[in-house]
């Protein structure tokens, strides 16, 4: 049995260390291969890439020169490489230049087509493609193609790989002997010992030392390991009996959980249930937000695009009054545009984001306000009933919001009565109890107004009712609604933090309840801009808008309603109009500027420089500049784009208005007409006795606009230029009377264009503008005049009147 035993470990040793060093050896033999055959693969396209580049940089000049018998001489020095088999140079447009083959066989593997840059191996061949570039596009390419002998690289390194291998095996043959001899003998004897003490379960017996090597460390301590195992014998039956009584009080323990999780059971349903109620809310409150994110970055974008369009049919439709066709388009056009308009304000209005102007109001009396409307709006055939209720609180909400709301839902409702039925308006005061707002997220107990409107349409399932107010949902056909109406309403209710809900019976129709909190300030009546006359005025308004349409199409709305416009493309440029001191009755502006100057920085330093000037802020979206918390900063007037014309004329004449009421001194003249078309002629500038023709040179163009309006003010010709070289072209056209240019230009300065000028017409008038004062000597014949900067109306005016009395 020994001899077995020392037979079969035998060959488990020999084969053991056999298989390993062969393991080794072939993934070695493998490792090595593979990074031969990359190191040749990459080499040799190195290789070749190097031999394109050459190629494409020699052959470059005669592509572009399209000589194609030197591009075909710089393809034969190819020859010197026998393994090359074919080179081509390529068009852009994929049509060949010039080529070399190898042979004529070889000609034919040409590509037809223009080939990719990069590097192709396919067939025993390799080919490589390089792109010649002029002025960043691509003048060509440049391929080659050359054998690609990998075999034969693989077949003689196999060769040395087995040679190697062999050895190597031969080599672990010889060492497995040697440690056959020198470890398999002393295990075989302690394995002879072990089976013995094993047999016998004589745990007090010892095994034989007869070595001091590692063998009889391991017998020292396999002896070690033997009383190791007799005591804990004796342990374990000791533990076994501990064991037994643990197991008992365990089982009394589980017993004990076992109940209390019995217990447990309805308290975590409960708890799950509120999270479940939390998780949902907090879903609604994500997809609110990313509404909200989306319809705030479209916003501003998509209402001035809509601010063009509205304000340009406007314009287009007083234009064309005496053709019918084009009117019936323009309203057609004027009415998508109003639908787009709608459209944003409703996703703004979901989202929490439109600027609110909330005031103490009577809910009834916004009713009655309405009533004409709403019938209108529902047909003869649907019934309106209103019951309100007495002594009703007022709100904190924005009338206008409100009725916008009360209209969307009135419309719901006729369209769920299919045009035919009753609509009922309430109102009563009504108290949200502690017990009651303890199931419903986001809504305070007290105080509040209800509104309930009510129809007799077809009623929502309870799956319809629980996704209403979700953006975009709606039961209708397609076309027949965008669902948003619900939409708008939640997000006004909840921006006014208010409270709505549905109650619904398929059959029965619907019920939608608004709660506002009530409000302990007196009423606020609010001006009814909707029937007010459209007015124009002579007051001089400024405009500051960036979008250059948006502001070309407001200046014609402005001007012809009579009223004197300047304009600036950013908060700077207004700044610089109103330091100059031109006098301005109102800064119209956009909210969202580019620059470093925000708007909210221009009306700030307009109100201290003209304590007088009225404020009109416009915006498709106005972040949080002027808005906060959902609502107006106080005393901030605001007009939402799109607007349309007549809503832009009385919204100005209020702001007039209101200014004439707060002061005694008179505003300027109102024109108590109705606004003329664009057409029609303003009113005649300031005209002085001898006007001059003026050219102004100034590499500012907000400057130079500001300084070429107040000059046009004053009644003088001016045409702007903004460098001296554009001005020398100019007076080589057309004469004037005054150069008015600043010292610093790009190019060539104004003092050198001073002297140019001068030199050439000693009559003509120099002025010289700057803020960095009057220039200590200027070399000029004449005496020059100075205007420094910032400068006013009057000091631009005084000025010039000298230049006319030389």
């Amino acid at each position: 049995m020994f001899g077995a035993v020392k037979q079969s470990i035998s060959r488990k040793l020999v084969l053991g260390v056999l298989m390993t060093t062969l393991s080794a050896l072939l993934v070695a033999c493998a490792t090595m291969l593979a990074l031969d055959v990359r190191n040749y693969q990459t080499g040799w396209a190195d290789d070749l890439r190097a031999q394109a580049d050459i190629l494409a940089t020699v052959t470059q000049p005669a592509l572009e020169f399209n000589d194609t018998k030197v591009a075909q001489e710089n393809l034969l020095q190819l020859r010197a490489r026998p393994l090359i088999v074919t080179a081509a140079i390529y068009r852009p447009d994929g049509s060949l230049f010039a080529w070399y083959s190898k042979t004529p066989e070889d000609a034919r593997k040409l590509p037809k087509a223009l080939p990719r840059e990069g590097r192709v191996i396919a067939g025993g061949e390799i080919a490589v493609s390089v792109r010649m570039l002029r002025n960043g596009e691509t003048a060509g390419i440049a391929y080659i193609a050359a054998e690609y002998p990998l075999m034969a690289q693989v077949k003689r390194y196999l060769g040395i790989l087995a040679a190697v291998l062999v050895g190597s095996l031969l080599i672990a043959m010889l060492m497995s002997s040697w440690l056959q001899a020198a470890i398999i003998k002393p295990v075989l004897a302690l394995t002879e010992a072990v089976d013995q003490v094993i047999r016998r379960r004589d745990f007090s017996m010892r095994v034989p030392k007869t070595t001091e090597d590692e063998v009889g460390v391991l017998v020292d301590a396999f002896n070690g390991m033997l009383g190791e195992v007799g005591e804990r014998a004796k342990a374990l039956e000791a533990s076994h009996a501990q064991m037994q009584h643990e197991m008992e009080e365990r089982i009394a323990a589980e017993e004990a959980v076992r109940e209390l999780n019995n217990s447990l059971e309805a308290r975590i349903r409960e708890r799950t249930a509120e999270l479940e109620k939390t998780h949902a809310q907090l879903r609604q409150s994500q997809k609110l937000e990313a509404i909200g994110q989306l319809t705030g970055g479209v916003a501003h974008d998509f209402n001035n695009v809509l601010q063009v369009i509205a304000g340009n049919l406007q314009l287009l439709q007083m234009s064309l009054a005496g053709n019918p066709e084009a009117q019936r388009r323009l309203e057609s056009a004027a009415f998508a545009a109003d639908r787009g308009a709608k459209l944003s304000s409703q996703l703004l209005a979901f989202a929490r984001r439109h600027p609110l102007q909330p005031v103490a109001t009577n809910i009834g009396r916004v009713l009655r306000g309405m009533d004409d409307l709403l019938r209108r709006a529902l047909g003869e055939s649907v019934q309106i009933e209103t019951v309100v209720a007495g002594g009703l609180w007022t709100t904190m909400a924005d009338p206008h919001q409100l009725e916008n709301v009360i209209l969307n839902l009135a419309i719901n409702a006729r369209d769920a009565m299919k045009g035919d039925g009753r609509l009922t308006l309430e109102l009563n005061n009504a108290m949200l109890d502690d017990h009651y707002v303890l199931h419903e997220p986001e809504v305070a107990a007290g105080q509040y107004v209800m509104l309930a409107i009510s129809d007799t349409g077809c009623g929502m399932p309870p799956e319809v009712a629980a996704r209403a107010f979700e953006p975009f949902f709606t039961t209708k056909r397609e076309g027949e609604g965008t669902g948003l109406g619900l939409s708008m309403a939640y997000g006004f209710v909840k921006q006014s933090n208010g409270h709505i809900r549905i109650y619904s019976e398929v059959g029965s129709g619907t019920t939608i309840k608004i709660y506002l909190p009530r409000s302990m300030q007196p009423e606020v009546e609010l001006p009814n801009l909707r029937n007010a006359p459209v007015l124009g005025g002579s007051e001089t308004i400024l405009v500051v808008e960036d979008d250059l349409a948006v502001q070309a199409t407001v200046v014609d709305m402005l001007q012809g309603l009579g009223y004197r416009v300047l304009k600036a493309s950013d908060g700077q440029g207004a700044l610089t109009i109103l330091q100059s001191g031109v006098p301005v009755d109102m800064l119209f502006t956009d909210v969202v500027m580019p620059g470093p100057v925000r708007s909210i920085e221009v009306a700030r330093q307009a109100k201290q420089m003209l304590p007088a000037i009225e404020v009109l802020f416009t915006s498709g979206y106005t972040q949080n500049a002027i808005v906060h918390g959902g609502r107006l900063d106080p005393g901030v007037e605001l007009i939402s784009k799109p607007y349309r014309r007549d809503e832009l004329a009385r919204k100005i004449r209020q702001l007039f208005t209101a200014r004439k009421e707060a002061h005694a001194a008179p505003p300027p003249a109102v024109q108590a007409v109705q606004a003329k078309a664009p057409g029609e002629a303003e009113a005649p500038l300031p005209v002085p006795e001898v006007p001059l023709s003026i050219l102004v040179v100034e590499d500012n163009q907000d400057a130079r606009s500001m300084l070429s309006e107040l000059l046009l003010i004053l009644g003088h010709g001016v045409e702007g230029v903004g460098s001296a070289e554009q001005a020398l072209e100019l007076l080589a056209q057309k004469e004037f009377d005054v150069l008015l240019t600043d010292h610093s230009l790009p190019g060539m300065s104004g003092l050198e264009l001073a002297r140019i000028v001068a030199a050439r017409d000693s009559q003509m008038k120099i002025i010289f503008s700057s803020g960095y004062g009057a220039p200590e000597s200027t070399g000029l014949e004449v005496k020059p005049l100075f205007l420094p900067k910032p400068f006013t109306l009057a000091a631009l005016q005084s000025l010039l009147e000298e230049v006319s009395s030389v």
